[in-house]
């Protein structure tokens, strides 16, 4: 099998709605791990866990393409029978523990019904509060390079933002450094509300943080 065939099987397996399973990879960096605790296909809103949480559409398909962009591990639970970052037992935490990264950076998603920004960054306390506002003005700075994604707004600012992951057992771990992204529905959604793979518009802030990360570590 070559690495396209390999990448394609994969792609599969995060186009999948009925698969519970957690899609582990390795590449050179192990110092930083992209984390994706609750993918699911877009058209796919709930994951079938028993707190019927929202599911964070697309967002292992840009999870993945964020790890291949810095060339590190990367984790994605899909279709999740339960909230596998509240779990400390789930084999997604258990993972990233056998990995022991410095840097960990999930991936989530959101409607922008609770969030005035396009991208909220938290590292799950005020405390760290400094770091998550460092990345985004990178982040902000990068974008200026990219006219498409001059709409986006983004906040790192603990006291500012909605999602601010205090409960999430893996981004408030003191092994590592996490950071909380949480992506709107126009970053990772099709329009009209159709199944399909995330616009490139997505993809285009994946690059744009992915530059800020290889900046920052």
């Amino acid at each position: 099998m070559t690495m396209a065939d390999f990448a394609n099987d994969t792609i599969k397996l995060l186009e999948s709605t009925e698969r519970s399973l957690l899609v582990a990879e390795k590449r050179k960096r192990y110092d930083i791990v992209v984390g994706v605790p609750h993918h699911a296909p877009a058209g796919t809103p709930t994951l079938p866990c028993p707190e019927h949480r929202d599911s964070d559409e697309n967002a292992g398909f840009l999870g993945r393409y964020l790890a291949e962009r810095l060339d590190c591990f990367s984790l994605i639970a899909c279709n999740s029978t339960i909230d596998v970052n509240k779990h400390l037992d789930s084999d997604y935490s258990k993972q990233i523990f056998e990995w022991r990264p410095k840097i960990l950076i999930e991936i989530h998603g959101h409607g922008k019904f609770r969030s005035k920004y396009d991208v909220e960054i938290s590292c799950g306390s005020a405390d760290q509060s400094a770091n998550s506002e460092e990345l985004a003005a990178i982040i902000n700075r990068k974008i200026k390079n990219t006219p498409m994604l001059s709409g986006i707004s983004i906040c790192g600012r603990f006291s500012d933002i909605y999602f601010k992951a205090t409960k999430t057992l893996t981004i408030t771990n003191p092994g590592w450094l996490a950071y909380h992204i949480e992506l709107s529905s126009r970053l990772r959604k099709p329009g009209n509300e159709k199944p399909g793979p995330p616009p490139d518009l997505g993809y285009r802030f994946c690059d744009c943080l992915a530059d800020a990360v290889e900046e920052k570590y």
